[in-house]
């Protein structure tokens, strides 16, 4: 016969977990993954503990690990306080450690560097890793663990990529964090990793699998711990017991989970963070990241390149880095003054800096390589197409941010030039193909039209813009004919050679041609996929 103090404790279990129940159904209703395989893959595996632990037990665990994998509940500010605590207490235990984070994706790998070391305050940090688009969880619990490992000289290394949204993708991502685990053990064999990440990412199958996966591809023998918290099903039995005051439990070996709130509070910091992302979405600002990224991704395709494969840079020290951690930030106008604050970190001037502002009031959008970043006034398919190829074209080649740029001769110089404008304007046709660089531009409209005529309706004067012309022009005839001339015209050498406008003038124009007979030979059959 069950005792009046076992009968109470019994009800008060089912009370709570008949309100944990009843706010399930309400997340449920907006958020409807919560039956997913991958998530049932994370229940399934840890549906009951198999003894109780301590704390010392736990850091004593983490002290002879090699790797702890940190089960993070994002919504939960306790959880990231709980990360911040026992990363450091490993850290005053340990010669190294280096700090693997979900929330950074790995192409703010050196937003995330520059802000640690205090070259960004902490506003622009989070605007330029798009904290509020891309995570959107309460700042102030992760804020704890940032403090944290820049207090211990902890290394941070971003091991998530997109896309985050829906679980399409999640087993590519569980791939490309394990990719970047093992490099940071391969470069750091003594080092220890603390991962921290979503907790259904830790089932055995998931993560750790790919993990132990990678580490047996590299020849690297390491040991794990896995660290869960507040798994609701646990706590249902130790309460039932009158046990739910446990703070740790072993879920065999090596595996723990610490309790340090209730279900009910829980799944409550979830359904007020849904709460104020529908409030978010009310706003009316537009965000063109996922846009420029689709183009990106389409011309990805259109070559035949994986993002997540295609090695573009081994990092050394820190991690390798695939195609995907290269994409670009993406501005509009309004970024304007967090724009101009990163072109003069880079050391751009301020007259050049004025002409890529009046660039983008022109003709919509601006990419800049040296910072990796695109500035969208208004949004122009044409031209949005144009400066995404541009990105592509540039970091298959290795040259964007502070990688270096080869010093080229003069002519060597201006060919990169007009083959970089080329396909640019090919990439522009692949989004709309009806565009025709010949129908945009004043250029030919106005050639040989009267004198007044041009000054009053383009930028040159008549001289320059027939000679403009007359170098395209005499260029492309050489081009077929060159074994008619004896030697190079001299316009075409004075051509190549010129230097600042003109040269901008003369590599444009010439590399759209290019550019339209390349997408026209394409269209023929002439010019193969692989060629472009």
């Amino acid at each position: 016969m069950m005792s009046p103090t076992g009968s109470a404790q019994s009800q008060a279990v089912a009370f709570h977990r008949q309100a944990v129940e009843r706010l399930k159904k309400e997340i449920a209703g907006v958020d409807r993954n919560s039956n997913r395989r991958y998530i049932r893959d994370f229940r399934e595996a840890y549906g009951a503990y198999q003894d109780l632990s301590s704390h010392d037990d736990l850091i004593h665990a983490c002290s002879r690990a090699d790797l702890i994998f940190f089960g993070d509940y994002h919504a939960l500010p306790a959880s990231q306080s709980l990360a911040a605590k026992l990363l450091g207490q490993i850290a005053s235990r340990s010669k190294k450690v280096f700090l693997a984070m979900e929330m950074i994706f790995g192409r703010y790998q050196q937003i995330l560097d520059r802000w640690l070391a205090g070259e960004m305050d902490e506003e622009e940090f989070l605007h330029r890793i798009r904290y509020r688009q891309e995570w959107g969880y309460d700042w102030n619990g992760f804020r704890q663990i940032f403090e944290v490992a820049r207090m211990n000289g902890i290394p941070v290394i971003g091991i998530d990529c997109e896309p985050r949204n829906g679980f399409r993708f999640i087993r590519r991502r569980d791939n490309y964090a394990a990719e970047k685990i093992v490099d940071i053990k391969i470069h750091h064999p003594d080092a220890k990793i603390f991962v921290v990440i979503g907790e259904s990412h830790l089932a055995p199958s998931h993560l750790p699998a790919r993990v132990k996966k990678a580490l047996g591809r590299a020849a690297k023998r390491t040991r794990s711990v896995v660290v869960l918290q507040n798994l609701e099903e646990i706590y249902w039995q130790l309460a039932e017991n009158g046990k739910e005051q446990e703070e740790v439990v072993s879920l065999g070996e090596d595996r723990f989970c610490v309790f340090n709130t209730s279900p009910l509070a829980k799944y409550e910091s979830y359904r007020q963070t849904i709460e104020k992302w529908r409030e978010d979405e009310d706003g009316d600002y537009i965000d063109l990241t996922p846009t420029t990224y689709r183009m990106i991704d389409t011309l990805l395709r259109f070559l035949g390149i994986d993002k997540y494969t295609t090695c573009v840079q081994d990092g050394g020290s820190s991690c390798i880095e695939y195609l995907v951690d290269q994409y670009p930030e993406v501005y509009s106008w309004e970024d304007a003054p967090i724009f101009r604050k990163m072109l003069q970190r880079a050391g751009i001037s301020k007259r050049e800096s004025q002409g890529i502002l009046k660039h983008v009031q022109q003709h919509g959008s601006y990419y800049i390589p040296r910072i990796n970043a695109i500035l969208i006034g208004q949004f122009n398919l044409v031209h949005g197409g144009e400066e995404t190829a541009h990105f592509v074209n540039l970091c298959l080649k290795g040259e964007i941010l502070e990688h270096t740029v080869p010093r080229r001769r003069r002519h060597d110089l201006f060919y990169v030039s007009v083959l970089e404008e080329a396909l640019g304007f090919f990439g522009s046709k692949l989004f709309v193909p009806s565009r025709n660089h010949f129908f945009e531009t004043d250029i030919y409209k106005y050639y040989r039209k009267n004198p007044d005529a041009i000054r009053k309706n383009t930028p040159y004067t008549p001289e320059d813009l027939n000679a403009i012309i007359h170098f395209v022009l005499l260029h492309k005839k050489f081009e077929v004919k060159y074994q008619d001339y004896d030697d190079v015209p001299d316009e075409l050498i004075e051509g190549v050679h010129s230097r600042g406008q003109r040269f901008r003038i003369l590599t444009h124009e010439l590399g759209y041609y290019l550019g339209q007979q390349l997408y026209d030979g394409f269209q023929k059959g002439i010019v193969r996929r692989d060629e472009i």
